[in-house]
């Protein structure tokens, strides 16, 4: 079996106690599953590169999946969904693709979630790249096809934190005042399979939405970080660098250690302002139209950063889509361009203390990178060595200088 096969067959253990075995169409050859069977799932586009996991039983809730997980955010996706939505909608997709989850009978999640919710229901279940905070992310859907909200269940114990996180946030935010931006509500917090479980509403993110501009980002950003109360204080004297340092200082002997300790000493000691923030704003977890945004996975909000956070996130996150290396270039530039956009102006933000943040927002990256292990499980932004140290480096220099030079 490839990593891939076995992550499905152990994620089945913990969606269906009754376990679960891989197979193809026909029952067979691979590890052909017991004659008496609960559902059969399709590992899309195969089991051994699982994106998502629909129900063959449901031709409407796998095709409602589809369409709910597509992000669609190139051409070559758009017309990828387009295939796939067609293919179950006709009912020839069973056909084409061969790969099957059998799970066994008995009770399982959509038992657990029917329950809880007190409502029937159907999933279609989304997994993403192979990642260390990997988690399936289940479609709720009711039996005619409308969406009820989305399920969270953890794998291990970085997710069981992220899912126990993520619903104390909801719960923050269902209380915080956020003009111009909606979030899920939390419909129910508990346990499945011994692992965390969080169900929240789904948001009205379809055709009317779309990736926001770079002023309705900022717009966005600045209404996050007013979720806490905005303070000014000396990088020196902010809980935020005392804390920063604590996380280094856990990460015991690792190499990087000795580079990000050094980094943060070596930064100037300017004044920042520091709010909230929401900890992994992308192109995946917002939409919106012209006048509101919708915002959802927030398992890693802060209370206490610096300002611009997430606008350097994002950005960060767009310029490599084509490859990190040119990408990580381009965002030096762009990402000081955003720090000084008139909008973050208002949150004292200032020229002076530009590369300070964006060093600032490396070495907390890296920080999170190594103690979550994401270069173990190959993500492209996560060998920190490779281009975040070296990154870091030029910006110390930067920084200094415009704390000596700017007004």
């Amino acid at each position: 079996m490839t990593t891939e096969t076995t992550y499905l067959t152990d994620l089945a253990a913990v969606l269906w106690p009754c376990g679960g075995l891989l197979g193809t169409g026909d029952g067979g050859p691979r590890n052909a599953p017991p004659r008496r069977r609960g559902h059969q799932y399709l590992p899309v586009p195969s089991a051994h590169n699982p994106r998502v996991i629909l129900p063959v039983h449901d031709r409407s809730a796998a095709t409602r999946g589809i369409t709910s997980f597509a992000q669609n955010h190139s051409l070559r996706e758009r017309l990828r969904t387009l295939l796939l939505t067609g293919a179950f909608a006709s009912g020839v997709a069973p056909l084409l693709l061969r790969d099957r989850l059998y799970v066994g009978a008995g009770p399982g999640i959509e038992h657990a979630l029917a329950a809880a919710l007190d409502r029937d229901l159907s999933i279609a279940i989304h997994l993403g790249p192979p990642r260390a905070n990997r988690k399936p992310v289940l479609l709720l859907l009711t039996p005619g096809g409308r969406t009820i909200g989305y399920a969270k269940v953890a794998v291990n114990e970085l997710t069981g934190r992220l899912v126990r996180a993520e619903a104390e946030a909801l719960r923050l935010l269902s209380e915080a005042r956020l003009p111009d931006v909606t979030v899920p509500r939390l419909l129910y917090e508990g346990e499945w399979n011994g692992q965390p479980l969080l169900v929240q509403e789904g948001l009205p993110v379809g055709g009317q939405t779309d990736r926001p501009t770079r002023h309705q980002l900022l717009r966005c950003v600045t209404r996050i970080v007013s979720v806490a109360p905005v303070t000014e204080r000396r990088l020196s004297m902010s809980p935020y660098r005392s804390a920063l340092d604590e996380r280094i200082a856990k990460l015991g002997s690792r190499p990087e250690v000795g580079p990000l300790r050094a980094a943060l000493q070596r930064l100037p000691d300017v004044s920042l302002c520091f709010g909230a923030w929401h900890g992994d704003l992308t192109r995946w977890n917002i939409a919106g139209t012209a006048r509101r945004a919708f915002v959802w996975d927030w398992e890693r909000l802060s209370l206490d950063a610096p300002a611009g956070f997430d606008a350097l996130h994002y950005d960060l996150n767009e310029c490599v889509q084509a490859g990190v290396h040119p990408g990580v270039h381009r965002w030096l530039e762009s990402g000081a361009r955003l720090l000084r956009d008139p909008l973050l102006a208002e949150l004292g933000v200032r020229p002076n203390t530009v590369s300070t943040v964006m060093a600032l927002y490396l070495i907390d990256l890296a920080t999170r990178y190594l103690h979550d292990r994401q270069a173990e499980s190959g993500g492209h932004l996560a060998a920190v060595d490779d281009w975040l140290l070296p990154a870091l480096e030029g910006l110390q220099e930067r920084a200094a200088h415009e704390a000596v030079h700017t007004g």
